[in-house]
């Protein structure tokens, strides 16, 4: 599914009343009844966060909401909006976000329950939440083409789960051996991990909500930001994971070259704290029609435009093999991604390698940037970032750079200045697609060379301006002499 207009958008502040008395039963006397599988309060876990703490993080029309985030980022083609709550909770009621107490465990605490493991018991809570959102949203009017199921193009929700978000907290080390049990709070010992997941419930009127977001209340910096919200929510409408997910710790590869803070679905939800995303990447700006691309298949002077500028388009510079090509957008440190990179740096061009061959078999499998091994060896990106930076430089006898190794030399940290501009040095002005080769191929420029192209064939690209709104760049494609 690909979103056409805004959708609008649910918020579950959801809480765990284990024995269902309707009373949070939680004593700072006896923590140990919450952690206790013999206790009748195993897994109590009630909200901290009311609908007030968060309308303004999701909502706020004059702040930096998820609101105005999905409006910066496609040009006003698509954000969320709050549900229309057709029967209020109590006279009042902010649009768009409920609160619902359910009469189970925290599913973190459930899945040791006999007879429940993690999958299950995340489906009966997100069921059970869901089904309770029942008697105050019509939900069947949102059923927009009447297939009796509600997408979340149509109706998005995102569950607020009492308690803190796996990915957003800091681990507290003397609670730390069950990993979803190291809440910082006594009473917030249960946390979930921030998933988009599929769901099964038949509301009235007959129709089913199947699929839904799923996030901790809290973060180590307080009520959740709008970065890992974001995450989850694009996934629902179609975007993919750009991290190496499914990889199992001894086949991972340090530095492998993913994304990182240049897109939503990589690390970029992490921004100061997630209250600054990085947009999502360019190729899934397209495919999800956030954004339009401008076709380059002749060398020559092209513009390119930042976001803000509300004239972004995807250069995307064809090469010999129609399966690659390389894409050129303006990233700019403002708005939403002032926090895009550390430092004092302000932005420019960034260029993006990318192998449909590679997306059309892992991309929707979330695998097409992994460094697994999905079939027995590693491959390469089929969304390649290449920025200056961060990649070891091979060097000639008299220091000059010849090329790039494959991997970032940086794991965890971003550079700070990855760009392409014009400056007083020459290096920052000149992307060579030769310096640059698939982390596992190792194949400079492009990841396969059709049969009548030379291995010398490479894109160059000299950038024009300083960084700006607007961004002039000079392309020129060819085979060098060997």
């Amino acid at each position: 599914m690909k979103p056409t207009q805004p959708a609008p958008l649910l918020i579950v502040i959801a809480s765990y009343d284990a024995n269902g008395n309707g009373i949070n039963d939680y004593d700072p006397a006896h923590p140990e009844l919450v952690t206790d599988k013999t206790s009748p309060i195993y897994g109590e876990q009630w909200a901290l966060t009311k609908p007030e703490d968060c309308y303004e993080t999701f909502f706020g029309e004059n702040s930096y909401s998820m609101l105005n985030y999905y409006k910066e980022m496609t040009n006003n083609k698509f954000w969320f909006y709050p549900v229309h709550i057709d029967h209020p909770q109590k006279e009042g009621a902010l649009e768009g976000i409920l609160e619902i107490t359910v009469p189970i465990p925290h599913p973190a605490a459930m899945r040791n329950l006999e007879g429940y493991d993690n999958r299950i018991a995340a489906q009966k809570a997100i069921a059970t939440i869901v089904k309770a959102c029942d008697p105050y949203v019509d939900f069947a009017k949102y059923d927009l083409n009447g297939d009796g199921i509600v997408t979340p193009d149509e109706l998005a929700i995102i569950i607020l789960n009492a308690g803190y978000d796996n990915a957003s907290t800091k681990p507290d080390l003397a609670f730390s051996k069950v990993r979803e049990e190291n809440g910082p709070l006594p009473s917030h010992r249960y946390m979930v991990h921030g998933t988009s997941q599929p769901t099964d419930v038949t509301m009235r009127g007959d129709v089913k909500i199947v699929k839904i977001s799923n996030v901790g209340e809290l973060t180590s910096y307080g009520p959740m930001s709008i970065g890992t919200p974001a995450h989850e929510l694009a996934h629902n409408l179609g975007a993919q994971d750009m991290y190496s997910r499914f990889t199992h710790p001894h086949e991972r590869v340090p530095g492998w070259p993913i994304p990182a803070n240049l897109s939503l679905m990589s690390r970029g939800n992490k921004m100061e704290g997630g209250s600054r995303p990085a947009y999502i990447d360019p190729y899934q700006r397209v495919y999800l029609g956030f954004s339009e691309e401008e076709l380059a298949e002749e060398d020559g002077i092209y513009t390119l435009y930042s976001t803000r500028s509300g004239k972004y388009k995807v250069l995307k510079i064809t090469t010999p093999d129609p399966k690659e090509y390389f894409y050129a957008e303006v990233r700019l440190k403002d708005g939403f991604e002032s926090a895009l990179t550390p430092g004092d740096s302000k932005g420019g061009v960034i260029f993006w390698h990318i192998d449909d061959d590679i997306n059309d078999e892992w991309f929707l499998k979330a695998q097409c940037v992994s460094s697994n091994r999905p079939n027995g060896q590693h491959h390469d990106l089929g969304n390649a970032v290449h920025v200056r930076n961060m990649f070891p430089k091979v060097v000639g006898p008299d220091g000059e750079m010849i090329k790039y190794g494959p991997h970032f030399t940086l794991e965890r940290e971003f550079c700070e200045d990855p760009f392409y501009y014009k400056s007083d040095d020459p290096e920052t002005s000149l992307y060579d697609s030769s310096a640059f080769c698939g982390a596992a191929s190792f194949s400079y420029s492009l990841n396969s060379f059709p049969a009548d192209v030379p291995y010398t064939w490479k894109l160059t690209v000299e950038v024009l301006d300083e960084p700006g709104d607007e961004m002039r760049i000079k392309i020129t494609r060819g085979a060098t002499k060997a």
